[in-house]
């Protein structure tokens, strides 16, 4: 009989656990990620990164993940060669996006949003950079929580040791110019 309520108060406090500790995943469905590329000075194009994945902890540990191969710019030429030479995607199939969520958003009452400004790293081909990344932060009544750009995040290629990649695109194609920053927005969804 001892070891009967022993198993029991176990499995309740491993149920309570689970619910004090809680964690939401990144919607892919439910979320985007574009940027814009400019070549030969004024011609600008809008790109968007079709797999995102992710996490967040109750403590407010964000992490995702842009997958590269899954680039889309409506030529597969182009996406191809960005994945190749840009982002070596054999080698560094993901870019991550890491940062910490302020407690005050993490304790948001469903259908509150909240403006907020994030220190976050980006890592790109392994190389690292910091950014302010700009949001509007909302959580629903069922407690996910949705994050949108309220600017876009300048992406400098230099930062990640993009410019070789950049220089070959250009070369490939046959242009002037490729800028090397690019704008980034997103707009993701988390759910419990």
């Amino acid at each position: 009989m001892r070891k009967h309520s022993l198993i029991s108060l176990a499995v309740c406090c491993a149920t309570f656990g689970a619910f004090a500790h809680a964690s939401w995943t990144l919607d892919n469905d439910s979320s985007t990620l574009s940027f814009i590329s400019t070549k030969n000075e004024h011609i600008s194009e809008i790109h968007q990164f079709t797999k995102l994945s992710g996490q967040l902890s109750d403590s407010g540990q964000l992490k995702a993940a842009v997958h590269l191969s899954s680039v889309e710019t409506n030529i597969p030429i182009r996406n191809e060669r960005m994945q190749t030479y840009l982002f070596d995607v054999k080698s560094t199939p993901e870019a991550v996006i890491t940062a910490q969520i302020p407690k005050s958003v993490m304790e948001m009452s469903p259908g509150t949003t909240e403006m907020v400004t994030l220190d976050s790293e980006i890592t790109i081909k392994g190389k690292s950079a910091a950014y302010k990344v700009a949001l509007s932060v909302s959580k629903d009544q069922d407690g996910n929580f949705h994050g949108t750009t309220v600017e876009p995040v300048l992406i400098k290629a230099a930062s990640h040791d993009l410019d070789p990649g950049v220089a070959k695109l250009q070369e490939l194609a046959g242009l002037k110019s490729i800028g090397l920053t690019v704008p980034m927005t997103f707009s993701v969804t988390f759910t419990q």
